[in-house]
């Protein structure tokens, strides 16, 4: 297949630099005096003429458009596309070997992309803007490459914390990400090192409720089998050494299934404040059976502060001030509409309720068990009206994009159900039902660290457990204390429950088949009259 067809963006751009006698190096991502360069040449398919297809503006890191340079607020960015960091060394003979930072862009959505790299210490700014034709069309296998130089022989960058920022925006959309990471140092990259003394490159992305750490896939000789991955609560800054006691807050293995892709691990933080930061401990043959041979690094430690929520207090009271006073007026309407207007009685007595948000929370570790779930939620969907939300609804959203999801099913449901599955023992089959039913992993502990993080606020939602015949397994310490329904023995009092003890026909109304029944009743009313009631006095 030519290159062609795949339509693919390649822009390297190299970052002059300087030699001196004093100290050899390679000042970080050096500034180019040039204002935008044209990368239209590395665009397929474009005439040599077209020097505005693509450009990338360079900001001075001591001008107003780097200074100032603003990025909006942290927020999901699975609309932005894929964007990746992944050192490497540059061997040059005729000088100084260099490591390169590279970035990748790839299933590019946006028409312009503006970056901005600096320290955790907000000097030595390095910004840049990629500007892409709006008459151009990209494919959605289309890559660029940018890539940010320094010597391996400075050792001031080494181990230093750095911050990417970048914000990706088209006609209709903005989304916005951030990278924080250690710069590396030759020995972590270098293709001679050995399995006991290798440490893995780490970038932790940053989201409004979760740190996604990535691990970089190691060198080609090497047999890593997986990393023993550690969240730490580490001490703020100030705290004095003899004060500071890191806490371990989550401890996990995770196998390395393919060794040329990037491993990724999320920790949700709902809730939490503080310093949070991983150790990753790569797992081999001499790692596994003595501590000695392991290699250990940690990622730059991540501030988690609730200080926007407290913002604007003042403004926030006078507004829930005004809202009360018209909410007052509303119910007094209310109130007067129900007892003096009586065609307002017949047009609430037919009001179809809005159907109660139910949020189903399982795991998929038994495929019969899940398959289970799924029948029960569609009948739950189709017989009583209720709007029920599991995982299996994110295959038909837009984004696909699970913490999305769950961040907007646990924000509308009023009703979590938790189902309880079999033990784990029951489950080793080896036929087709061995293996999970669900696309994506770990939905459901994402989702009971939600339901945690919302017992402490204004609105928690009402938590049961439902137990199937077959669930033997336990019950997560997040929903321990919830009401607890036995099916099918509590089948009445479960519906009764979601339904908010309504009235039958109110319950009814929520189906269309309850709806159409309804109907047919009225109907017959309507024809037969009240033969109806003198049957039923007649059998008295």
């Amino acid at each position: 297949m030519s290159r062609s067809d795949f339509c693919a963006i390649v822009l390297f751009c190299l970052i002059q630099y300087v030699t001196s006698n004093q100290k050899g190096y390679a000042e970080l991502c050096k500034d180019n005096k040039a204002l935008s360069l044209s990368c239209s040449t590395q665009l397929a398919d474009q005439q040599p003429t077209e020097s505005d297809v693509c450009k990338v503006q360079h900001f001075s890191p001591e001008s107003p458009e780097c200074k100032n340079m603003d990025f909006g607020p942290i927020k999901p960015n699975g609309y932005i596309g894929g964007v990746s960091l992944k050192p490497y060394i540059l061997t040059q003979y005729s000088s100084a070997n260099f490591t390169v930072l590279n970035i990748t862009f790839s299933n590019i959505k946006w028409k312009t992309m503006k970056f901005r790299f600096q320290p955790t210490t907000f000097q030595n700014r390095h910004c840049r803007n990629i500007v892409l034709s709006n008459n151009v069309i990209i494919d959605d296998r289309s890559i660029l490459y940018y890539d940010c130089y320094w010597s391996h022989t400075d050792g001031d960058y080494n181990n230093t914390s750095h911050i990417l920022d970048f914000e990706a925006s088209d006609d209709k959309t903005v989304n916005r990400g951030q990278y924080y990471f250690n710069i590396p140092n030759m020995q972590m990259l270098s293709p001679y090192i050995t399995e006991n003394k290798w440490k893995p490159f780490l970038y932790i992305e940053i989201m409004p409720s979760v740190l996604r750490l990535h691990i970089m896939p190691p060198p080609a000789q090497l047999r890593i089998l997986g990393y023993r991955i550690e969240v730490r609560k580490g001490c703020a800054k100030g705290t004095p050494v003899s004060d500071c006691n890191d806490e371990m807050v989550k401890k996990t293995n995770v196998s390395l299934k393919n060794s040329t892709q990037e491993v990724s691990y999320d920790y949700y933080f709902l809730g939490q404040t503080g310093y949070y930061y991983f150790v990753v401990t790569p797992l081999h043959g001499q790692c596994s059976h003595t501590e000695t041979q392991c290699s250990v690094v940690a990622s730059p430690k991540i501030a988690i502060t609730h200080e926007e929520k407290s913002l604007n207090i003042c403004i926030a009271s006078v507004t829930a001030l005004v809202v009360a006073t018209l909410f007052g007026y509303y119910i007094a309407l209310r109130v007067i509409r129900r007892y003096w207007c009586k065609d307002y009685k017949i047009a609430l007595d037919n009001e179809i309720p809005a159907p109660t948000k139910v949020l189903v929370i399982y795991s998929p570790a038994s495929r019969l068990h899940a398959e289970c779930v799924a029948s029960f939620v569609a009948y739950l969907k189709s017989e009583y009206g209720f709007d029920v939300m599991y995982d299996g609804d994110i295959a038909t959203t837009t984004h696909g994009d699970p913490y999305i999801w769950a961040e907007e099913a646990i924000q509308l449901s009023t009703h979590v159900l938790y189902i309880v599955g079999p033990a784990e023992e029951r489950n080793l089959y080896n036929n087709i039902y061995e293996k999970p039913i669900a696309a994506h992993k770990d939905v459901d502990i994402l989702l009971l660290s939600m339901v945690k993080a919302f017992k402490t606020s204004r609105c928690p939602k009402d938590v049961s457990n439902v137990f199937f015949e077959h669930s033997t397994g336990p019950v997560p310490i997040e929903t321990k204390h919830g009401k607890v329904f036995f099916l099918l023995k509590d089948w009445q009092k479960l519906i009764s429950h979601l339904s908010k003890n309504l009235l039958p026909k109110k319950t009814i109304m929520r189906t269309e088949k309850g709806r159409c029944f309804l109907d047919e009743l009225t109907k017959a009313k309507k024809m037969l009259g009240g033969k109806c009631d003198n049957v039923g006095k007649s059998l008295v």
